[in-house]
């Protein structure tokens, strides 16, 4: 069972940093450089000066409690669920609800909370020195479950005042305490007999995990059952979650694009020649019309299709492979389009082009990738279908693991609204 509860998180105050909206960022792993400077100066208790400090991690420590220290940050009385809501446009007005509060740490194998991606060492590594220092989530983890007609709402009702307020990136974020037992226990129980799936933090949940391993049993796994210790008797065996459901309106998987940096060595046209042996390919022109037809047909290919839209530098054309989705492997895995993308495409039909170790970047922007292309920036673009979350939950529950960067949930939690203390 999920034991997901209250916690007294720990927060900033408005008297002392001013508007919110200059404290707040999104994740640490969607900020660049030129992003970061800007929130630096947005104000100086912005919290990338936490989670992305321009002098490491010892200072980010100092940082924070000074900052306790001083009041800037400070802790609830109560022990509370925060209601987090986003109102954002991705093809209409859309709203994602869901809840932000302590979830208790729980081993793979007990299939509690089930992963979808592989993940980098080194970001662990990295994530894992920084919650040493400062002892403390610093950003959620996103997690998904299904319970259809769930939604949860504020003490007061949606027409009580928000507690949190800001815009950033276009996105409005909305937060609500929830501290009534009638509130806290409505969500408690909802959860409670849900697997979760994550969503977003598969870095940070496995990071939560190392910590409670080295730092607080020594190896031992977390304590478990209905009579283990809450959020104020055992912190560091819970981590920072926001829970939503599947079915809620407001969420959106957005694909992840691959931006082919370097081949090692692939010729264009003999890729061409190579994907033609296993997939239908049509030629689209490269101009702005050709972009949006390719995109189209991309997005019209259906469910049963696995598609993809290509630019290659050295190719004067663009391409849409396409080829039918099989059933017959007995892998949910190989049913997933991103699955085919890099072992057919960037692995086999690469290698069979001549390249030797593909070097790649990300993106969610699929005309910024193909024009990047088109002005020679990268080699190639690799534009698909986003992930579907029925999709992603087969997968978790055959205990298979897609590549990383696989799913894009839309729009990021914000880091900077609640913080949850480890000791």
């Amino acid at each position: 069972m999920a034991r997901f509860r209250p916690l007294r998180g720990i927060r900033y105050s408005p008297s002392r940093v001013g508007a919110l909206g200059g404290v707040v960022a999104p994740p640490y792993d969607v900020i660049s450089p030129a992003q970061r400077d800007g929130f630096y100066d947005a104000s100086p208790f912005n919290c990338t000066r936490l989670i992305l400090n321009k002098e490491g991690h010892d200072e980010a420590a100092r940082q924070y409690r000074a900052w306790l220290d001083e009041g800037v940050l400070i802790r609830d009385q109560a022990p509370t669920f925060y209601l987090y809501s986003q109102d954002f446009e991705a093809g209409g007005p859309r709203r994602r609800i869901g809840v932000l509060g302590a979830l208790a740490l729980e081993p793979y194998s007990t299939g509690v909370v089930l992963r979808h991606e592989n993940t980098f060492a080194h970001h662990k590594r990295d994530r894992l020195e920084l919650t040493k220092r400062v002892k403390a989530n610093l950003s959620p983890i996103f997690c998904v479950y299904s319970k259809p007609g769930f939604v949860p709402e504020p003490d007061g009702g949606w027409d009580a005042k928000p507690e949190i307020d800001v815009m950033l990136q276009g996105v409005r974020h909305r937060v609500w305490g929830v501290r009534s037992a009638q509130g806290v226990e409505t969500i408690r129980a909802a959860v409670a007999d849900q697997a979760l799936f994550i969503a977003d933090g598969h870095h940070r949940y496995e990071t939560a995990l190392n910590y409670y391993y080295e730092c607080v049993s020594g190896g031992a796994e977390p304590p478990q059952g209905d009579d283990a210790p809450d959020d104020d008797g055992a912190p560091a065996a819970h981590v920072l979650a926001f829970l939503a459901t599947f079915e809620d309106p407001g969420m959106v998987i957005l694909p992840t694009h691959r931006e082919l940096v370097a081949s090692g060595g692939a010729d264009a046209i003999a890729l061409e020649r190579a994907l033609a042996e296993s997939f239908k390919l049509e030629r689209f022109a490269g101009d702005a019309a050709g972009i949006e037809a390719l995109l189209s047909a991309l997005a019209g290919a259906g469910k049963d299709t696995h598609a993809f839209a290509i630019a290659m530098r050295g190719l004067p054309h663009l391409l849409l492979a396409t080829r039918a989705v099989s059933h017959d492997s007995g892998s949910s895995l190989r049913e997933l389009d991103v699955t085919v993308l890099h072992d057919d495409i960037l692995g086999r039909a690469l290698s069979a082009a001549g390249g030797k170790e593909n070097k790649l970047a990300y993106s969610i922007d699929p005309r910024a990738v193909i024009a990047r292309v088109r002005l020679g920036e990268l080699e190639g673009a690799f534009v698909m279908n986003a992930t579907r979350s029925e999709q992603m939950a087969k997968v978790c529950r055959a205990g298979e693991l897609m590549p990383q960067k696989s799913t894009y949930f839309y729009p990021k939690l914000l880091t900077g609204l609640v913080f949850h203390a480890l000791e």
